[in-house]
């Protein structure tokens, strides 16, 4: 019995499972918005509702879900393998590169107020 996965964006390299998947189980691939499906085989268990790669991704490379960058393959990630955790690094919910941000935001912040203050003068 095959399995179906959805990958909601042309552009992303992975796929969401659509329940659980056994390591050689074949799925069914669509893409929304295209006619045309992909097969590809599980190299690997994918617990329900989790992401394989749709195709090879080399280590660094950008994960791509829903058309966005969530993070970058932490190694060679192939075709049919779980991907999670263990092998991406997300870029998202990450407080060192959020802080970063907001340490560049409020600098910014703190000019403008400043040569804001320096007019009013």
């Amino acid at each position: 019995m095959s399995l179906t996965a959805l990958i909601v964006h042309r552009d992303d390299n992975v796929a969401n499972l659509i329940g659980a998947g056994k390591k050689g189980q074949s799925v069914v691939c669509a893409t929304e918005g295209a006619s045309q499906q992909l097969a590809i085989r599980l190299l690997e268990d994918v617990p329900a509702n989790h992401k394989f790669a749709v195709r090879d991704i080399k280590a660094g490379d950008a994960i791509i879900k829903y058309g966005l960058n969530i993070g970058r393959a932490s190694c060679d990630i192939r075709k049919g393998q779980y991907v999670h955790v263990h092998n991406i690094e997300s870029n998202r919910g990450r407080g060192d590169l959020s802080g970063k941000r907001r340490a560049a935001g409020s600098s910014l912040s703190r000019r403008k107020t400043s040569a804001k203050s320096k007019t009013a003068r």
